[in-house]
């Protein structure tokens, strides 16, 4: 038997995940959208990737100018985060209004007070069903100074952080 798009969707709402604004430029237009599929792969040579919807203008702007940023959140940034969900209703590439934006090495846009920002060129894109699997490599990372912030986290629906456990 077949698992549903439904049961697919409650069965993620469990998998936590830190919220990052995944952002792209071809040069001339910014875009972004706020993800949770993002994760590293490689050390040696720095690598990560990110997971996108093919129907949005992010994509089309990764596609073009292969360049990626992920901008990882802290809890001060949810409203920022909801923004380039697109629960404001601003288009992909009209979401950067809030924000300490600024191009990258690579044109992508990195937020100044984001937790840490990856700034990669696109390796490669594999389309995978709705979304594609875009691999970065990382050619700079922008880490603020001091850990001021907890991580913005979304599970089941809702937002969170991390706490450290006693020792």
């Amino acid at each position: 038997m077949a698992v549903t798009a439904e049961e697919f969707r409650q069965g993620m709402r469990r998998l936590g995940g830190a919220v990052n604004i995944v952002t792209a430029s071809d040069g001339t237009v910014w875009a972004g959208l706020t993800a949770t599929a993002v994760t590293s792969l490689s050390a040696e040579p720095p690598k990560l990737l990110a997971c996108i919807n093919r129907q949005g203008v992010t994509y089309d702007i990764v596609s073009r100018g292969r360049t990626l940023a992920v901008n990882v959140l802290g809890c001060k940034h949810q409203a920022l985060a909801m923004r380039f969900a697109g629960l404001s209703g601003e288009p992909e590439t009209e979401r950067f209004k809030d924000g300490d934006w600024a191009p990258g090495v690579t044109g992508a846009p990195l937020l100044a007070d984001a937790l840490v920002g990856f700034d990669c060129r696109v390796e490669s894109i594999l389309d995978a069903g709705s979304h594609a699997i875009v691999i970065g490599n990382i050619e700079a990372i922008h880490v603020a100074p001091g850990m001021t912030d907890d991580p913005l986290c979304y599970i089941d629906g809702k937002w969170a952080t991390l706490t450290a456990l006693p020792e």
